[in-house]
C-alpha cells in the first residue's frame, strides 16, 4: 500500500511536472511566436525605412521635375511671346514689300515714260540738227550766190555761238 501510496504521489507529481513542463513549452512557443513576430517587425521596419528613403528620393526627382516643368513653361511662354512678335514683324515686313512693290512699279512707269520723252527729246534733237545741217547747208549756198546775204549770215552763226 505503501508502494502504491508512493506510486500515485509520484504519478500526480509526475503529472504536475508535465503540465508544468507542458506550461513552460507553451511559454517557450509563444516566446518563439513572440520573437519570431519580433524579428519579422524589424524586418519590416528595415522595409519601411527603405521605402522612406525610396520614397524621398521619388520626393526629390518630383521636386526636381516640378522646377523643370515650370522652367519649360516659361520657356514656352517666352517662344509663345517671341513668336507673337515675329508674325507682327512678318506682316509690317510684308506691308512694307508691298509698298515697296508698288513703288518698283510707279518706278517702272516713270521710267518708261522718260524713256518716251528721252527718245522724243533725241528725235527733236535729230531733227534739229538736221535743221542746223539744212541751215548751214543753206547758208553756204546764199555765201556763194552773192555777197548780199553774207553779213545777214555771219550775225546768225556769231549769235548762236
Amino acid at each position: 500500500m505503501d508502494r502504491i501510496g508512493k506510486y500515485e504521489d509520484l504519478n500526480k507529481k509526475y503529472i504536475e511536472l508535465e503540465s508544468r513542463s507542458m506550461g513552460i513549452a507553451k511559454e517557450k512557443s509563444k516566446r518563439k511566436g513572440f520573437e519570431a513576430v519580433e524579428t519579422e517587425l524589424a524586418v519590416k521596419k528595415n522595409e519601411i525605412k527603405v521605402m522612406r528613403i525610396k520614397l524621398d528620393k521619388e520626393r526629390e526627382k518630383m521636386k526636381y521635375l516640378d522646377k523643370k516643368i515650370a522652367a519649360m513653361e516659361k520657356h514656352k511662354d517666352q517662344i509663345n511671346v517671341n513668336n507673337t512678335a515675329l508674325n507682327r514683324t512678318n506682316m509690317l515686313l510684308l506691308e512694307k514689300m508691298t509698298k515697296t512693290d508698288e513703288q518698283t512699279d510707279e518706278a517702272a512707269a516713270y521710267a518708261r515714260i522718260i524713256r518716251i520723252n528721252a527718245q522724243n527729246v533725241g528725235g527733236d534733237i535729230i531733227r534739229y540738227r538736221r535743221s542746223l545741217a539744212e541751215t548751214d547747208a543753206f547758208l553756204g549756198k546764199i555765201e556763194n550766190r552773192g555777197f548780199a546775204f553774207l553779213p545777214l549770215a555771219r550775225e546768225f552763226v556769231e549769235e548762236r555761238d
